[in-house]
């Protein structure tokens, strides 16, 4: 045993010399900022090498130092792999067991050494660039200042000049119309340019002054992180709205290739239809002429909300429950607002395709007599006798008997007719001949065919005589009732027959007026039957 002794000790001493040559050819790198070194990494990760580790951290404190918007946040973060030193919520670098032990600390220790080490550093070293741009940031500055201001003198003086250029051209500005419709006068025009200018000089103003505060701030250390924040506001919209319109193109392309095809489209049927309405063409018996001009009107609103219904999934945010939402509300106010609407549109286009009148037709609708002046599918405008404009609803057109004067009056005459009651001492040949010489004598009374007299009805006391005569002039029906009236009381005049009904009445013998008493006066005396009593010759 005392020989083994030996032995064993200098077997000791070799292992101890093997481990410390191990440490000593260990690799090992430092992680620096500006030159100078922060701290060393005695261990790699994984198969990263300590050097690689070292040089990854490095290039992550060179980044945040050359970033200007970058903050300087550093602090410690507990994560699934362990902990890790961090910069604003991003890994600068993750501390390793292998680091604690050849600290010869815990990686709690070592967290707590190296977070502030970096954070002062890094602040150290923007502090130092700060120093080293001094100059510049002030010519910066300088420079700023002196832009905004010459942009605020060009702004001005553009704006007086350009003012002024307007102010002198003012009785020049034309109206703005649109079919006969005046949609702006010269003068709200005037209005309008004048404060269009006054929105663009503000609107520069703004973004000049807002310009400059924000390179200003971007010079002084104190304010960066404030002006770096309110840039990353502006900047993020702007560059999200950008990139959204570059990404829509595509979509805007269908919707130009649809609204095109769909023009092309309109166009023809338009052309086909008016043709057909003036008739160069016919599209009898599908399509009747008078019913052409409604037909195409048709057509082009189901040709546009079928292009609608292609383009409305390429619009942006249509698809979105916001705008789902809006569709429901708006289909269930149209729903329950519009239902007499949709009612008289229906309506109307019924009427189109009955065609029971057309424009310039003497019509009775309901209680309303005159000329048809405009039908569209939801209303009708009838001129009366009167000079008076009435608009009657589809619906209600639809709903109450209609009455067209002069759906026949040009082929085969509008027949006109009026009575006369006449005692049964008129011999009827008589009657007959002087209705029909007043007919005769009437103005816009056919000759032929002839006017004949109809006896309607033979009461107890007199006969219905009816005088009937033609008319291809429905819309003068007034005027010929009122000559056919003033004729027939000539023509009976002349023959010596009396227009009337006799009656027998009783005549009442000192009965008291039905006028109430209070309005009776005191003298009043209900009057007495006064007879004539007169004896013939013959009696005598």
């Amino acid at each position: 045993m005392r020989k083994l002794r030996p032995i064993a000790f200098v077997v000791s001493l070799v292992m101890l010399s093997i481990t410390a040559a191990a440490q000593e050819s260990r690799p090992s790198a430092a992680v620096e900022i500006g030159g100078r070194t922060l701290f060393v990494l005695h261990a790699g990760v994984g198969s990263f090498a300590a050097e690689e580790r070292a040089q990854a951290v490095n290039e992550r404190l060179r980044a945040i130092l050359e970033s200007r918007l970058a903050r300087i946040e550093v602090g410690v973060e507990r994560s699934d792999m362990g902990l890790r030193v961090v910069n604003a919520g991003k890994p600068i670098i993750a501390i390793m067991e292998a680091d604690a032990q050849a600290e010869k600390v815990s990686a709690d220790v070592l967290a707590g050494r190296w977070a502030p080490t970096i954070r002062d550093a890094l602040s150290k070293a923007r502090s130092e660039q700060f120093q080293a741009t001094l100059w510049r940031r002030i010519l910066i500055t300088g420079a700023v200042l002196a832009g905004a201001f010459l942009a605020f003198l060009i702004f001005y003086r553009g704006r007086k000049r350009l003012l002024a250029w307007v102010e002198s051209r003012r009785t020049r500005v034309p109206e703005l119309h649109f079919r006969g419709l005046v949609l702006l006068s010269a003068e709200q025009l005037y209005r309008g340019i004048v404060r269009a200018l006054w929105l663009v000089y503000a609107g520069a103003l703004i973004v000049v002054a807002g310009s400059t505060l924000l390179l200003v701030f971007q010079q002084i250390p104190a304010t960066q992180q404030y002006a770096r924040q309110v840039l990353l506001w502006i900047w993020n919209p702007l560059e999200k709205i950008f990139w959204g319109v570059v990404g829509y193109l595509p979509n805007l392309f269908y919707i130009l290739v649809i609204i095109a095809v769909t023009r092309l489209v309109i166009r023809g049927l338009s052309f086909i239809f008016e043709a057909a309405e003036r008739g160069v063409i016919s599209l009898e018996p599908w399509i009747h002429r008078d019913v052409a001009k409604p037909t195409s009107l048709i057509l082009k609103a189901f040709l546009i909300v079928l292009a609608l219904f292609f383009i409305a999934p390429l619009i942006p945010g249509t698809g979105s429950t916001a705008a789902q939402g809006i569709t429901v509300l708006l289909g269930l106010m149209v729903s329950f607002g519009s239902t007499s609407t949709v009612g008289n549109v229906i309506a109307g286009v019924v009427l189109t395709y009955m065609r029971p009148f057309k424009i310039g037709d003497r019509v009775k609708i309901g209680e309303s007599t005159g000329d048809v002046v405009e039908r569209t599918f939801l209303y009708t405008k009838v001129l009366t006798i009167k000079n008076e404009e009435v608009t009657v609803p589809s619906l209600q057109v639809l709903s109450t008997a209609m009455v067209n004067y002069s759906a026949k009056a040009q082929k085969s005459g509008l027949i006109l007719h009026t009575s006369v009651t006449i005692g049964y001492d008129a011999p009827w040949r008589k009657v007959h001949e002087l209705l029909l010489r007043a007919a005769d004598r009437t103005a816009g009374v056919l000759k032929d065919p002839k006017p004949f007299v109809l006896q309607t009805s033979l009461d107890d006391w007199y006969v219905s005589y009816q005088i009937n005569a033609f008319t291809d002039q429905p819309n003068k029906m007034a005027v010929i009732y009122s000559d056919l009236h003033q004729n027939i009381q000539d023509s009976f005049n002349e023959g010596g027959v009396e227009i009337m009904s006799p009656h027998y009445m009783q005549l009442r013998d000192g009965n008291t007026t039905t006028i109430p008493v209070e309005y009776r006066s005191p003298e009043y005396d209900p009057q007495r039957l006064l007879l004539d009593a007169r004896v013939s010759d013959a009696r005598k």
